[in-house]
């Protein structure tokens, strides 16, 4: 997956079947590397621009899992590359912690339901 194409996404949700193409043949390797106890899992994310992640792009990306578009093994993908990226900057630390909430679903229980990522939404947008 590449920075700018996250970017697109972030900034304009109709872009999303852009990202699932570029990113289809790494999420079909993650989900099956997810079933097998104690794999390595390679993550793939080009930096080929600085990405910032505020709370309504996080809001797109958790909505478009819920209105079908990104399935939650997408989501939880796109999560546990941005725990890896250097020149990435979080709006605040809620939404840094939701991100690491959504990533590794095998250390953080599960990819997320939808009444998760509900309850998930809801808290980000109280202020």
């Amino acid at each position: 997956m590449n920075a700018s194409t996250l970017n697109k996404i972030l900034k304009d949700g109709s872009k999303i079947q852009l990202l699932k193409t570029e990113i289809n043949a790494e999420v079909f390797a993650y989900e099956k590397l997810m079933q097998k106890t104690g794999s390595t899992i390679s993550l793939h994310f080009i930096e080929d621009e600085s990405t910032f992640l505020n709370t309504q792009g996080l809001l797109n990306l958790i909505n478009q899992t819920l209105n079908g578009s990104l399935n939650n093994i997408e989501l939880a993908y796109i999560c546990d590359c941005l725990t890896l990226v250097e020149n990435l900057e979080f709006e605040n630390n809620k939404v840094k912690e939701v991100v690491f909430e959504i990533a590794d679903p095998e250390i953080n229980g599960g990819y997320k339901s939808v009444e998760e990522l509900k309850s998930i939404t809801k808290s980000l947008q109280i202020k």
